[in-house]
């Protein structure tokens, strides 16, 4: 993934990342369902999908354990 896309999420609220995560859940839904039924252009896009909503989940775990640390 680029440093400028990981940059843009960053910058994201986590309302905007739940809906980003959601949005690229569904699109790695539908390519391993056309993965079952026919052989896809580009098999890796599923990675990169994969990958994407795991830097956004991992944002999102980083940004609540900053929070719960700074209220102790």
């Amino acid at each position: 993934m680029k440093t400028k896309d990981k940059e843009n999420f960053r910058n994201m609220a986590e309302a905007e990342l739940k809906a980003a995560i959601k949005d690229l859940e569904k699109k790695l839904f539908q390519l391993n369902f056309k993965k079952a039924t026919s052989p896809l252009e580009n098999p890796i896009e599923i990675r990169l999908l994969r990958r994407k909503i795991a830097v956004l989940k991992t944002l999102i775990s980083q940004r609540k354990k900053a929070v719960s640390a700074s209220e102790r």
